[in-house]
C-alpha cells in the first residue's frame, strides 16, 4: 500500500501539471519518488513476501516506477520545458522497453544503462532556464543511452561503496528540495555546487563497472 500510495501521488501531480502548476507539481512529483527510493528497502524488512505472497512487490514497484520516474516526468517536460511531442514520445517507448528488458537490473544490483532519473533531468532542465532545443538534445540522448552497454549503481542496493553514496546523497537532497522551492530562481552556483552528486555518481559507477 505504501509503494501504490505513489499511483495516488501521480495522479494528484497530473492534475496539477493541468492547471499549471510547476512547482507545486514536482513537489509531489518528488514526494512520490521519496516513497520509492525507501519503499523496496522497507518492504524488505517488514518481509511483505511473506505476509502478501499473492502481489508481485516487484512488477508493483515497476509500474509505479514507470509512472513517477518516466511517464510524469515527459509530461511535465511537455507542459513546462516545451519539450517536443515526438521527443517525448522517445523517451516513453525507450525508457519503456528499459524497464522491461530482463537485464535492467543485474544479478550485482547495479542499473543497465541511465536508469530513466527523468525527474532529475527536467527539474535541472527548467532551473538551468534551457532552450526547447537544448531540452530536447539533452532528452534524446540520455534516451538512447537507457540502452547503452553501461552499469550505473543502484544506490540503496549496490554493495560496494553504499554507506558513502548514501551519505553523500544527504546534503544532495537538501540542495534538490532547495531547487524545488527556488525553481529558476535558484542561484546559478547553488546548481552547479549540486552538480557534485552526480559527478561523483556517475564515476563511482564507472570504477565500480570496471572493476
Amino acid at each position: 500500500m505504501f509503494t501504490a500510495f505513489g499511483v495516488l501521488l501521480g495522479l494528484w501531480t497530473l492534475i496539477l501539471i493541468v492547471e499549471g502548476e510547476a512547482r507545486f507539481s514536482l513537489i509531489i512529483l518528488a514526494i512520490a519518488s521519496f516513497i520509492d527510493t525507501v519503499d523496496g528497502t522497507l518492504a524488505r524488512r517488514a518481509d511483505v513476501n511473506k505476509h502478501a505472497p499473492e502481489i508481485d512487490g516487484a512488477l508493483l514497484d515497476n509500474i509505479v516506477d514507470y509512472l513517477v520516474w518516466v511517464f510524469l516526468p515527459v509530461v511535465w517536460a511537455y507542459y513546462f520545458l516545451d519539450l517536443p511531442f515526438l521527443a517525448g514520445s522517445a523517451v516513453l517507448i525507450s525508457s519503456l522497453f528499459g524497464f522491461s528488458h530482463k537485464g535492467a537490473k543485474t544479478e550485482t544490483y547495479f542499473f543497465r544503462g541511465f536508469p530513466s532519473f527523468w525527474n532529475l533531468v527536467v527539474l535541472y532542465l527548467y532551473v538551468l532556464g534551457a532552450e526547447p532545443l537544448f531540452t530536447t538534445v539533452v532528452m534524446l540522448v540520455l534516451a538512447a543511452l537507457v540502452h547503452a552497454p553501461m552499469k550505473f549503481v543502484y544506490p540503496s542496493r549496490t554493495v560496494q561503496w553504499r554507506k558513502l553514496t548514501l551519505y553523500l546523497s544527504l546534503p544532495y537532497s537538501v540542495m534538490l528540495i532547495v531547487m524545488l522551492v527556488y525553481m529558476d530562481k535558484t542561484p546559478l552556483w547553488f546548481t552547479i555546487a549540486s552538480f557534485y552528486y552526480p559527478i561523483y555518481y556517475v564515476i563511482v559507477s564507472w570504477l565500480l563497472a570496471k572493476r
